[in-house]
């Protein structure tokens, strides 16, 4: 076998979705679909949640360690791997210590209900053998956003699972979605978002963009005029608000896909006035 036919027999899909700051980590697929699949606005969750069994995971493994056989840090892949429970993540680290015994770090997507349903000693365990990061999309932080995107989770919540994370010494990095709160809400989503990544210590914070998908409950409200989906400089100007409102520190900030053909990238706080300068000059344009 080539070496993509080798990467196309342990992938379900073509096409993988790897954070931007996981972009070069080799990727074992652990599950298919995401657990709670109810967000209003989401499009990417057409698998039935699934697991995979020891056996396939083996399987890819042997594949994986012929074509990464020097790599140290492992991504499990799928929607929200960490729904797991800490016996089965161990589990499958058992498993790939035997097939890549050069990995030593690992990460993966998570939802935040994934990090509260673990005990607090769990998430030391598992920072203890390897688990180095975790990627979640929180979105917002105002819970009538939350609320209203079917999120299936609070503010609060977010809160009090970050500070576990921070606590146990894992790392996050953080998905917020400008204009999820559309033109009515978007002041109301910029400060409480700010307001809640204020109380965590997040590694980066990527703003992604919004997208109405044809079928979504979302893209229905749309259409029916209940949400108002906002124009880029709208978009913009609440990303802005947000940055006004941020304290967070060492943290890096960045726009990659909201803005299309700009991206906006810096550390804060030292570069929070650079990137405050860049939004004003694009919103001069």
């Amino acid at each position: 076998m080539t070496r993509e036919e080798l990467y196309q027999s342990i992938y379900t899909h073509d096409t993988i979705y790897l954070p931007p700051h996981e972009q070069t980590t080799a990727a074992l697929e652990v599950s298919l679909g995401c657990s709670w699949h109810r967000c209003t606005f989401c499009d990417f969750a057409r698998d039935a949640f699934h697991i995979h069994e020891p056996e396939k995971l083996e399987q890819s493994l042997r594949v994986l360690s012929q074509l990464r056989p020097d790599d140290t840090r492992l991504f499990f892949l799928g929607e929200n791997a960490f729904f797991m429970t800490a016996e089965q993540i161990f589990s499958i680290m058992e498993l790939v210590s035997r097939h890549m015994p050069n990995v030593r770090e690992y990460a993966m997507y998570s939802r935040i209900d994934d990090i509260l349903r673990k005990r607090e000693e769990e998430l030391f365990l598992l920072n203890a053998r390897g688990l180095q990061a975790l990627h979640i999309g929180v979105e917002s932080g105002s819970d009538s956003i939350l609320e209203a995107r079917q999120k299936g989770i609070t503010s609060a919540q977010t809160v009090e699972a970050l500070q576990r994370l921070d606590r146990a010494g894992i790392q996050y990095y953080l998905t917020i979605i400008p204009g999820l709160g559309g033109r009515r809400f978007s002041r109301l989503h910029a400060v409480e978002t700010a307001r809640m990544l204020n109380q965590v210590h997040p590694r980066n914070i990527w703003c992604l963009k919004l997208k109405l998908w044809e079928g979504t409950p979302l893209y229905k409200e749309a259409e029916d005029g209940v949400f108002d989906m906002m124009t880029p400089a709208e978009i913009l100007r609440e990303e802005r608000l947000l940055l006004q409102n941020l304290t967070v520190s060492d943290c890096l900030f960045e726009d990659t896909t909201v803005l299309d053909k700009f991206t906006i990238q810096g550390m804060l706080p030292g570069q929070k006035e650079e990137l405050l300068r860049a939004i004003n000059y694009l919103l001069s344009l």
